[in-house]
This record gives C-alpha cells, sequence and structure tokens, in this order.
C-alpha cells in the first residue's frame, strides 16, 4: 500500500543519489545493467513512500538527464553509419509501430472495452522507449553495434509517426467520446504537424550539415545546384565563425558548458515542433566531429641563426569534454529519469488484481507481436543479419514518455479511460521497460557469437565470434571476457 511522505526535496535528493549509487555497485557486480535497478529502485521506493509520487522538480531533472544522455549518445555515433542506418529503417520502423498498435487495440478489444478505448491502448503502445535502450546496450558496450545503430534510427523514424498518431487520433477519439467539446480534427492541422517534422529536420539538416561544418570559401562549379549556392553561401558567412572558433573559445575552458548549451538549443527547436527535446539534442551530439575541438597554438621564436620558427602546438579537447558530458549524463542526471520512471507504477492492490488479465495478456501480445514484427522488418526490409535482427525486435519493446502523455490525456484530463484500463496500461509499460535491458543482456553472447540458437532450422544468433573494432579497447576488453565466460577451453 503507498503511503505518501513529507520529506524535503534535500532529502529525496539524498535518497536518489544513493540510489544511483547502489545501482551502480550492484550492476557491476552482477554484470547487470544499472538501468534495470534503478527502475525497479524507483518502483519499490515510491510504493513504500520514501519517494513522491511526483515531483516537478525530480522530474525536470530526470528530463535534464535524457536530454544530456541522448546527447552523449550523438557523440559517439558516426554520422555516415547513423545515415546509412537511417535508409535501412523506414520498414522497420513502419511495421515495428503499427504491430504493436494491432497488439493493443486488439487486447483491449478482447476485454469488452470500446472502440475509443482501444485506440489509446494502442496508441499508448506504439511509441519506443530509445533512451532506456541505448542506455542498456551502453551498459554492455553494445551502443555503436550496428543493431544499435538500426533501433536508433527506427526510433527516430517511430518517434516522427508517433508524433503525427497522436496529433490526429487524439483529438478524433476526443470529439466521438460524449462530445466533450474538443474541436474536430481538421486537414489543416494534420497538414501542421506534418509540415512542422519537415520544418524541424530541415532545420537540423542545415545545422549540421551547411550552417556548422567549417569550409573555407570556394569557387562554386559550373551550373551549380540549388545546394551548392546555398552551401557557398553559407559557407562564406560561417569562416570567419565556425563550430571550432565557438566551442573552443578561451582554448576550450568552457567547451563543455557550449556542448550542453548547443544540445539545449537544438532540444527547444525539437521541443517547439512537438518532439521531445532529447531527439534534438542526439541530432546535435552526431553533427558536432571530434575535430571541431582541436585548438592549434602557435610558437614563435628565433633559432641560433636569427631567424623566426615557428611551431604548432595542437590541444585536443574532444576526449576531456566527452568525459564530462558522458560523467553528467551516465552518472548523475540520466539515472534520476529511469528512477523517477520507476516510481510511477503506484501499488493498489484491489485494483492490480482486476488489471492483472489484462496485464498479462497484453505484455505477452505486444513481446511477440513487436519482436517478431521488427526482426523481420530488419531482416527483410532492412537487410540486417539475423542476429541483428532480434536485437532490434528486443531493443524496440521499451515504451517511450509518449506513452505516459497519451494516458494521461486518456485517464486524469478526460477520463476516457478508466482506472483498472489505467493500471493495464502503466503495469504493461513498466514490464516492457523491465523487460528491455534483461533481454538485451541474454541475447549478447548470442548476438556476439559465442552461443548458438537455431529455431526450425534457422540460425537466429551470429555464426561466428564478432570482430573487434579497432577504435574501442574497452570493446576488446568486454569481448575476452565473454570468449573466457563461453568458450573456456578456447
Amino acid at each position: 500500500m503507498h503511503h505518501e511522505s513529507e520529506f524535503s526535496i534535500w532529502e529525496y535528493s539524498a535518497i536518489i543519489f544513493a540510489v544511483v549509487l547502489i545501482a551502480k555497485l550492484i550492476s557491476k557486480k552482477t554484470g547487470t545493467v544499472d538501468v534495470l535497478w534503478l527502475i525497479v529502485a524507483g518502483a519499490v521506493l515510491t510504493n513504500m513512500g520514501f519517494l513522491p509520487e511526483h515531483n516537478e522538480f525530480l522530474e525536470t531533472i530526470g528530463e535534464w538527464g535524457i536530454v544530456f544522455i541522448m546527447f552523449a549518445l550523438g557523440l559517439e555515433e558516426d554520422l555516415g553509419r547513423f545515415s546509412q542506418g537511417l535508409k535501412r529503417s523506414i520498414g522497420i520502423a513502419l511495421i515495428g509501430a503499427a504491430f504493436p498498435f494491432i497488439a493493443g487495440y486488439g487486447t483491449a478489444s478482447m476485454f469488452g472495452y470500446t472502440h475509443n478505448s482501444a485506440m489509446l491502448w494502442g496508441l499508448t503502445m506504439t511509441a519506443t522507449a530509445v533512451s532506456l535502450t541505448m542506455m542498456s546496450l551502453r551498459g554492455d558496450l553494445m551502443h555503436r553495434s550496428t543493431a544499435a545503430t538500426g533501433i536508433m534510427t527506427a526510433a527516430v523514424i517511430d518517434d516522427v509517426l508517433s508524433l503525427v498518431g497522436v496529433a490526429i487520433l487524439i483529438p478524433i477519439i476526443l470529439v466521438s467520446n460524449a462530445g466533450d467539446g474538443a474541436e474536430a480534427v481538421s486537414l489543416g492541422s494534420i497538414a501542421w504537424i506534418v509540415a512542422k517534422v519537415f520544418i524541424f529536420f530541415g532545420i537540423t539538416l542545415f545545422v549540421g550539415l551547411i550552417a556548422f561544418p567549417e569550409q573555407s570559401p570556394r569557387e562554386l562549379p559550373d551550373n551549380p545546384t540549388l545546394y551548392q549556392k546555398l552551401d557557398h553561401k553559407v559557407s562564406r558567412a560561417m569562416a570567419s565563425f565556425g563550430a571550432r572558433r565557438f566551442l573552443m573559445v578561451h582554448r576550450g575552458e568552457f567547451t563543455p558548458l557550449i556542448m550542453l548549451f548547443i544540445a539545449m538549443l537544438i532540444g527547444v527547436i525539437a521541443f517547439e515542433l512537438g518532439f521531445h527535446p532529447a531527439i534534438g539534442a542526439y541530432f546535435a551530439g552526431l553533427f558536432l566531429h571530434a575535430d571541431y575541438f582541436v585548438h592549434t597554438k602557435v610558437h614563435r621564436y628565433k633559432n641560433e641563426d636569427g631567424e623566426v620558427v615557428e611551431e604548432e602546438e595542437h590541444d585536443d579537447q574532444f576526449d576531456a569534454a566527452r568525459h564530462v558530458i558522458e560523467h553528467l549524463s551516465f552518472t548523475i542526471f540520466g539515472p534520476i529519469f529511469f528512477v523517477n520512471l520507476g516510481g510511477k507504477l503506484v501499488f493498489d492492490m484491489e485494483v492490480v488484481m482486476q488489471a492483472l488479465p489484462a496485464v498479462i495478456v497484453l505484455y505477452l501480445i505486444v513481446v511477440v507481436f513487436q519482436v517478431t514484427s521488427a526482426s523481420l522488418a530488419a531482416r527483410y526490409t532492412g537487410g540486417y543479419k539475423n542476429h541483428e535482427g532480434v536485437m532490434i525486435g528486443l531493443g524496440m519493446l521499451g515504451r517511450a514518455e509518449l506513452a505516459f502523455i497519451v494516458i494521461n490525456i486518456a485517464f486524469v484530463q478526460h477520463k476516457i479511460i478508466d482506472t483498472t484500463q489505467f493500471y493495464t496500461l502503466m503495469f504493461t509499460a513498466f514490464l516492457l521497460n523491465i523487460t528491455v535491458p534483461i533481454t538485451l543482456k541474454l541475447w549478447k553472447p548470442y548476438y556476439l557469437g559465442f552461443k548458438q540458437l537455431k529455431i526450425g532450422g534457422v540460425t537466429l544468433s551470429r555464426p561466428e565470434p564478432a570482430p573487434v573494432p579497432a577504435d574501442m579497447p574497452e570493446y576488446k576488453e568486454m569481448m575476452d571476457e565473454e570468449r573466457r565466460r563461453y568458450l573456456p577451453d578456447d
């Protein structure tokens, strides 16, 4: 039974940081992902009364954490690989969003709920919690794998689809639900939502591909395209004030602060156009190249012959700045979000028992539909291999913040669903989010090729151990550890 606590914000803060520290230590000792322990601890402590069910300050800090996390992940991603993954992930996003919607709608109908309720169940099961998945993958040093890029790119497209879906379907549901005075959805409002999607990606691509890169002014080719003309004009304008000069002001003394400012600025643009700020922050990190962080110092002195000699000294601030960002993201602010996420599940045993059958059915159907559809889509529309497809399917199981927004609209604001349905959707989202780090951890040895799995004559695992990337020495340590665990006689 939940008991509301009366602690101050400082006591709450101390409890949360203690939880984060303990979760980190447990994850290191057990070889599990800390996200799992953070979510569970958040649920347990909230129901025991040690953490608040709702606290605006802590939730704001948690939202900061998600923005920082996605920015840090963007810094680690390769822009070329992301672009390739985006092309391969359209089918995954479309199919991977449609089948969970069908699962939600079908389960609600199975339990006798109305068409409007069923639509909301479907919407709740649609959006992928990419930050949860990427944090889980990072905990296992899998965040730079091909499958991780597939999950991230599919989730970006999925976020767009979910945003448009909520913008279109929620007004329709409100209008048809007992005439509560909501305005009917119009073609104009739909067009504006779609336009905002194009505006956001237009601004993001302009900043990342044209305005940010430092390019020396050059002559236009014969018969230039519109893009070449625009690129030429902007590059000339940016020549005296490029990304490197901005980031390395005062020899890099304020580089981490400037990086976070850029992340928040692009995040604000994303937010104003209907996206979560974390999506904007991810793109900000994606477009910040490592070579922007090199500060060149020129030393002049006279040699023995009296001639003036110039020597260049290069001071690379990228690793130091990224270390600060990652520490803020993965150790301090980010974990608070996952503690808050667990705290959304407050127990009322009578209602829990009423909702339990629907929770079990909905959870199982979503798991089967999501993993199977996304895995097959990855294999046959994205050209991913079987072991990558399974990883992508598992990685798309988590439910994002949009799910809780839909639940809030449906239950708190407009009472379209009753308390039992509210608990059903909340518990199912909680179980799906817990499933992500567990299943990704279990699939890791199959993904790396140290364990084999065949079903119906089809090999789902990687046939042989994965190669070690040359630029990730920590990955080699992980691979050696996995090899000793699963191939002790090798």
